[in-house]
């Protein structure tokens, strides 16, 4: 049988099994998209987790938080997070020569912010001045606050696009005073557009005020949460992080056998938590989409099974006129071939459009994963010439008297 005959009796086939021919191809369209998404999404969230960190963690930069970073440490006990102070900031300054700026931060959580009839549930986040260098975001509108705001515990806030749009519209928020937790603060700035951060935070939805506005008129403190130190770039990294364990270990009054009540955050702590991150996304994410294709396969190969069965006085009448075992072997191959590559092929598009509606959900730019993409359709042709030969066989072998019977 020529194989342009053999093709167009196949579309035949499947034209006449319609919902069977369906099936078969929604096991490799699910697989061939799910890994066309699974690897796409994947990329995008790592090259902005990567961004998110680069932005964080550019040049020499240290985390420092209050707390041991050891589990089962309770507030009520003396608190671990009570024990970075502005005192300690200070000392800092003063004592580490290879220390430029520090930005130290205390956090006011979710609070409802209130401008006029409008109202909006806001992060807001307590900082110095120096944030502005250290965290390399500036504002786009307006001016940051000033170190005099800081020492005053100003009622000033720079807010993010999204409250900016969410309370004022198309408004000039610029001067005008919201309400946070019924206390006044005169906006100064809009900020810098930023996106998601590494922890997943929506950046463009916080509120930044000064402080030891936080610490005194809306959290009554008087600790920090934590401090973004920048590190002279000529400066021996780890030499500074053991003068700051120093001071910070003196003032503390602990003793040698007692744990630090900080922690530290380094690049190289960093580069781990993203090595680790990309074997996720590289390794075990797209092993999910492949065994969702090679389940496919199984679907196809049971169904085709089926076919066999029901196809019996087609397979005995092509037999009793001169159909060889051969060619009825390569005809449900075929069959089998087309359906799964079919599926690959519609992947391609259900795989774009939900990458699209995806990527304007998440507000990202993933691009399209070519490579794995063909690489899923090659193993899902692969899989469907597999799946269609146990099938084959069984056909090929029918006795054309009996199948007729």
């Amino acid at each position: 049988m020529k194989t342009s005959r053999m093709i167009s009796s196949s579309f035949r086939a499947m034209g006449r099994h319609k919902l069977r021919t369906f099936f078969m191809m929604l096991g490799t369209l699910i697989g061939v998209a799910a890994l066309t998404l699974v690897v796409a999404l994947g990329q995008a969230t790592q090259n902005q987790v990567l961004s998110g960190i680069e932005r964080m963690f550019s040049g020499s930069a240290i985390l420092l938080s209050a707390g041991s970073g050891m589990m089962g440490n309770d507030p009520r006990e003396g608190g671990p997070t009570s024990t970075l102070t502005l005192d300690d900031i200070d000392a800092l300054k003063q004592s580490v020569p290879a220390i430029e700026l520090i930005d130290p931060m205390q956090m006011a959580g979710t609070r409802t912010v209130v401008y006029q009839g409008a109202s909006t549930e806001v992060r807001v986040t307590g900082k110095s001045e120096s944030a502005e260098l250290v965290w390399n975001r500036s504002v786009s509108q307006g001016s940051f606050f000033t170190a005099s705001d800081v020492q005053s515990s100003g009622r000033v806030a720079l807010i993010g696009e999204k409250v900016a749009a969410d309370l004022f519209g198309d408004a000039d928020p610029i001067g005008q005073q919201i309400r946070i937790a019924n206390v006044p603060f005169e906006v100064l700035g809009i900020l810098e557009p930023y996106g998601i951060d590494p922890h997943g935070l929506d950046l463009d939805n916080e509120i930044i005020v000064p402080v030891t506005t936080v610490m005194r008129r809306l959290n009554n403190q008087d600790y920090l949460a934590s401090a973004k130190i920048l590190v002279d770039s000529k400066a021996d990294l780890d030499a500074t992080v053991f003068s700051i364990e120093d001071v910070l270990r003196e003032r503390h009054g602990l003793a040698a056998n007692q744990q630090n009540d900080f922690h530290m955050i380094t690049p190289v702590q960093v580069e781990q938590m993203v090595e680790s991150a990309n074997n996720l996304f590289t390794v075990f994410l797209p092993i999910v989409a492949i065994v969702s294709i090679l389940a496919g396969g199984v679907v196809v190969a049971n169904l085709m099974l089926m076919s066999v069965n029901e196809r019996r006085q087609e397979i005995g009448l092509r037999k009793a006129i001169g159909a060889r075992s051969r060619d009825v072997w390569w005809q449900f191959v075929l069959e089998a071939t087309l359906i799964t590559t079919l599926g690959g092929v519609l992947a391609l598009g259900v795989g774009a459009t939900a990458l699209q509606f995806i990527a304007r959900m998440m507000n990202a730019d993933p691009a399209f994963p070519w490579p794995v993409t063909f690489m899923g359709m090659g193993i899902a042709i692969l899989v469907g010439l597999v799946a269609g030969v146990i099938p084959a066989r069984r056909a090929a072998r029918m006795d054309p008297i009996a199948a007729l019977r």
